[in-house]
């Protein structure tokens, strides 16, 4: 339940947009509410403030729920190890929700970063750039 579509997208700027694409596309947008129940044909929502309910038509419905870890495929990799050399791979890297579940913001600069940094030495946590620390004077 949330007052935007998607909160996340706040940070990125993106959040003004999306709603405008979607309610031009004739979206119906509810906010605000939770699902109490799901039967065949109808969800039924209530308000997160005063628990008023309400039934909504559906012929399907899309859970977007908690974000669970999956690191399969790294594993069954990573269990092939013997065939990585004859196959030119001298290593393999679990990133992204494989690695920890979290926004897609996350997975994203993970990716990016696994792209930036592709055969070069692994630097681990060190930060890639330098940062500025400034004091400011006690006046």
């Amino acid at each position: 339940p949330s007052a935007y579509i998607s909160d996340w997208t706040r940070n990125t700027l993106e959040q003004g947009a999306i709603h405008r694409r979607l309610a031009e596309l004739g979206v119906d947008i509810v906010l605000n509410r939770t699902v109490t129940s799901i039967a065949s044909g109808s969800v039924v929502t209530a308000c997160v403030y005063t628990g008023a309910r309400q039934e909504l038509a559906a012929d399907a419905v899309v859970l977007v729920t908690s974000r669970n870890q999956d690191d399969a495929v790294w594993r069954e990799l990573k269990a092939r190890e013997s065939e990585w050399a004859g196959n030119g791979i001298r290593s393999i890297k679990v990133l992204g929700d494989a690695e920890a579940p979290g926004p897609i913001a996350w997975a994203t600069y993970a990716g990016h970063r696994f792209a930036r940094e592709l055969d070069e030495a692994d630097i681990g946590d060190a930060l890639p750039f330098r940062r500025e620390v400034t004091a400011l004077a006690a006046n």
